[in-house]
C-alpha cells in the first residue's frame, strides 16, 4: 500500500511537470491508481480513460490558448496605456511648471497683502479699544433697561388684571343686554 502511495505521488508530480493542470493530473492519477488496485482493467477501459484524459487535455490546451490570446491583447492595451500616460505626463509636467510660476507671483502678492493686513490689524486694535468703551456704556444701558423692563412687567401684570376685570364687566353687560333686546323685539 505504501509503495502505491509513493507511485501515485510520483505520477502526480510527473503529470504536473508535463504541463497537465492540477485537477486533471489528480483525476488521471486516481484513474491509474484504481486500475492498478483492481488489476482487472481491460484495454477498452484503458482506452476510455485515455480518451477522457485526451479530451481534458484538449480542453486545457484550448483554455491555455485563450489565456495566451487574452495576455497578448492585455499587453497591447498596456502598451497603448503607457504611451498615453507618457504623453499625459509630459503635458502635466508643462502645466505644473506654469503653475509654479503663477504661485511665485501669488507669493509676492501675498507678502504685500500681509503687510497691508499688519496695518489693518493695528487699526483694528484701536477700534477694539473704542468698542470696549462702547461695551461699557452698553452695560450701563442694559442695567437701566433691565430696571425699566421690570417696571414694564409689573405694569403689564396690572394691565392684564384690569383687562380681565373689564372683560367680566363687558360679559355682564352683554348678558343683560341680550334679554332686554329680545324682550324689546318680541314685545313690539
Amino acid at each position: 500500500m505504501r509503495m502505491t502511495m509513493i507511485n501515485t505521488h510520483k505520477a502526480y508530480l510527473a503529470l504536473q511537470q508535463a504541463g497537465v493542470a492540477d485537477k486533471q493530473a489528480e483525476v488521471m492519477v486516481e484513474i491509474f491508481a484504481e486500475m492498478q488496485q483492481e488489476n482487472s482493467l481491460t484495454k477498452i477501459d484503458l482506452s476510455q480513460a485515455m480518451e477522457g484524459v485526451v479530451r481534458m487535455q484538449h480542453a486545457t490546451n484550448n483554455r491555455i490558448d485563450s489565456v495566451v490570446r487574452m495576455q497578448h491583447a492585455t499587453n497591447n492595451r498596456i502598451d497603448n496605456l503607457e504611451q498615453r500616460f507618457d504623453h499625459f505626463e509630459k503635458d502635466v509636467t508643462g502645466q505644473f511648471q506654469t503653475i509654479y510660476k503663477h504661485f511665485e507671483k501669488i507669493d509676492e502678492r501675498f507678502e504685500k497683502i500681509d503687510e497691508r493686513f499688519e496695518k489693518i490689524d493695528e487699526r483694528f486694535e484701536k477700534i477694539d479699544q473704542r468698542f470696549e468703551k462702547i461695551d461699557q456704556k452698553f452695560e450701563k444701558l442694559d442695567i437701566r433697561l433691565g430696571a425699566m423692563d421690570q417696571r414694564m412687567d409689573q405694569n403689564f401684570t396690572a394691565l392684564k388684571k384690569d383687562s380681565q376685570w373689564l372683560k367680566g364687566i363687558l360679559m355682564a353687560i352683554v348678558c343683560t343686554m341680550i334679554p332686554a333686546t329680545a324682550k324689546y323685539m318680541f314685545m313690539s
